[in-house]
């Protein structure tokens, strides 16, 4: 069983298997998997979530997002799912859950655990459980029997207590009705726009009201703080270039860092491209489906198939699995040798793929990397420098009070800036700045570091918040007078032509009386698409859509949209289809149970979380 196992590591059913069992221990998993560290992540109530089962959680779900959407998955993606954060809730949520299990006295028979184990298809040779199967892919993942078994027990117990929540999840035909002819209803509205900053002229703000605005909102007016800083830059690329290196450095860090210089996986490819037209899509897929039988009989068969049918050059290809189709790259890099892959649609044609040979990473000799292990340990080598530098040279200024003296040594020269009060470049960083505020002008700061630079600074001129005299800010305080008196007489011009109005015709007439743009949109649904691009895309906006009816078609009220005043009125409406409700009953029912049943689950959770006392250890997050 492991020899077959090791033979097709790279195959599409291996991966499945594996994928499987990464999947399980996301949530389920709790045994002994891997040697667990003894730092606590979390604790819920009396329990612990160790690190190591935080890492392993981890580790597991961010495989499994890997192997559903391959080289797709940048690293911009995988930092904003945030993995490590959605393991340490799943664990959260597992620990709660069986908390409560324990209390109710829900748990698994032994016979239960069994009965599930012998159903897993993974396990399973011909339809029937296989002890060797089992006990060969647990061996394989260096699992234990009894690890395993415990982790299925715990799934079963969990089921159970999801299923005892859920019961409360239950929704009556007659709700889920009233919710189908919600959601699916669709609407036409009349949207009426006045736009404040189109009015012209007006009264001038009187010196009364100018002066009154200053006194109610001066501290908005207010002047931040700022420095002017002499400021050294100790850069660890600066440094870098010197860095003296012995042959037993060099060499010490390319073994010491050997993954940092291994190839990535390459696949030997043959492939047949079938292009398609939209009309003949279907034609073509049916001829990739022919071909498919012959194309396996071997590479010589697949090669001669290659040559009349493919539109595209024949012959082998190397391939990394970034040089792939997105839509291939999974299950090519997932076969094994002779195996073929597809066929599969890759947006305008269909391909069929032969893997032939697979060359796996490994380390490159020294000799062939040397450059770039040099380049590395140089800038290894760059930051140490950098960080004792900057510190002698910070003990030198704070002596001298003489920075360019200080920095001079190193090759290093301040420079100094003009007024500066927040910095959001990376020439005199913000942090650096926020410091600065806090000394006193000839003060030397202490060594800031930002990322792997290091930066010396002393407070050459400061100048502290202030609010501003009314007579420095009477335009800016005018204008906001004025402003407010545009909005004013635009709101109320508004609701002077809703007042009259009681339905979409009237509205309009209103509007073209009084000049304003006036557009009916497309019939949309209020729950369930995407709002119309001149409506506000807020859940409020949702509401006050869903509480138009023929019966009251005008929203009385101007509402505020992003500084323009809209006035709202429905034209039309089309109630859900009672034909598609008996077509799709069955499926709407089911999807609004499990709605409700995860409400239910997460609402459980929440309780608990309050009352089991979970505390999150700050680090893990960081």
């Amino acid at each position: 069983m492991l020899d077959v196992l090791r033979r097709n590591a790279g195959s599409w059913f291996i991966k499945i298997i594996l994928g499987f069992i990464a999947v399980t221990f996301i949530w389920w998993g709790v045994g002994s998997y891997s040697e667990r560290g003894r730092d606590v992540a979390a604790t819920v109530g009396d329990a612990n979530i160790s690190m190591g089962e935080l890492t392993e959680a981890t580790g597991g779900l961010e495989k499994a997002y890997r192997d559903v959407y391959g080289a797709a998955l940048t690293p911009e993606m995988a930092k904003a799912l945030n993995f490590r954060k959605q393991a340490l809730d799943s664990l959260i949520q597992k620990s709660l859950l069986l908390s409560e299990a324990r209390k109710l006295g829900l748990s698994a028979s032994d016979d239960e655990v069994q009965g599930e184990i012998a159903a897993t298809p993974a396990f399973q040779v011909n339809g029937q459980f296989s002890a060797e199967q089992y006990q060969g892919i647990l061996k394989y993942n260096r699992i234990t029997t009894a690890s395993y078994e415990e982790s299925k027990r715990q799934e079963i117990t969990l089921k159970k207590m999801e299923g005892l929540l859920a019961a409360d999840a239950q929704v009556p035909e007659s709700e889920a009705r009233d919710l189908f002819q919600l959601t699916f209803r669709k609407v036409r509205l009349l949207i009426v726009a006045a736009d404040p900053e189109k009015v012209k002229g007006g009264a001038s703000p009187t010196e009364g009201e100018i002066a009154a605005r200053y006194e109610q909102a001066k501290e908005g007016y207010r002047i931040s703080a700022r420095v002017k800083l002499l400021a050294a830059r100790f850069d660890p690329s600066f440094f870098a270039k010197d860095a003296s290196l012995t042959e037993e450095e060099i060499r010490a860090f390319y073994e010491g860092n050997a993954d940092k210089f291994r190839n990535e996986e390459q696949r030997l490819i043959s492939q047949i491209y079938l292009p398609y037209a939209k009309k003949d899509k279907e034609a073509v897929a049916k001829k990739a489906g022919d071909l498919v039988l012959e194309a396996s009989k071997g590479k010589a068969e697949f090669d001669k198939l290659a040559k009349v049918h493919s539109r595209m050059k024949t012959g082998e290809t190397w391939m990394r699995r970034g040089d792939a189709k997105p839509e291939m790259a999974a299950p090519l890099f997932s076969a094994a040798v002779d195996s073929l892959v597809g066929p599969i649609d890759v947006g305008g044609g269909i391909l069929l793929a032969r893997v032939n040979r697979i060359q796996f990473p490994e380390t490159l000799p020294l000799p062939q990397v040397k450059d770039r292990v040099v380049a590395l340990l140089r800038q290894e080598k760059g930051k140490d420098i950098a960080v004792i530098k900057a510190y002698e040279a910070h003990t030198k200024a704070t002596a001298s009070k003489d920075m360019k003296s200080a920095c001079a040594p190193f090759g290093i020269t301040p420079a100094e800036t003009g007024w500066i009060g927040d910095s959001k470049g990376d020439k005199i960083p913000n942090a650096v700045v926020q410091e600065a505020l806090l000394l006193p002008v000839k003060e030397i700061g202490p060594v800031k570091t930002v990322g792997d630079v290091h930066y010396l600074f002393q407070v050459a001129d400061k100048e502290e918040s202030r609010i501003p005299a009314l007579a420095e800010v009477r335009e800016k305080v005018a204008l906001s007078v004025l402003r407010e008196k545009h909005r004013a007489a635009v709101r109320a011009e508004l609701e002077k032509i809703l007042a009259g109005a009681k339905n979409s015709s009237d509205l309009a007439a209103g509007a073209k009386k009084a000049g304003l743009p006036a557009v009916t949109t497309a019939f949309f649904s209020p729950l369930s698409d995407a709002l119309p691009e001149n409506l506000p895309p807020s859940a409020e906006m949702r509401k006050t859509i869903l509480s138009f009816s023929l019966k009251a078609p005008v929203h009385g009220k101007a509402i505020d949209a992003s500084g323009k005043f809209l006035a709202l009125a429905l034209v039309e409406e089309q109630k859900a289809d009672e034909k598609e409700w008996a077509t799709r009953k069955g499926a709407f029912l089911r999807s609004v149970a499990e709605q409700k049943k995860s409400q239910v689950i997460a609402a459980f959770l929440a309780e608990r979380r309050v009352k089991e006392k979970v505390t999150i250890n700050p680090e893990v997050l960081k």
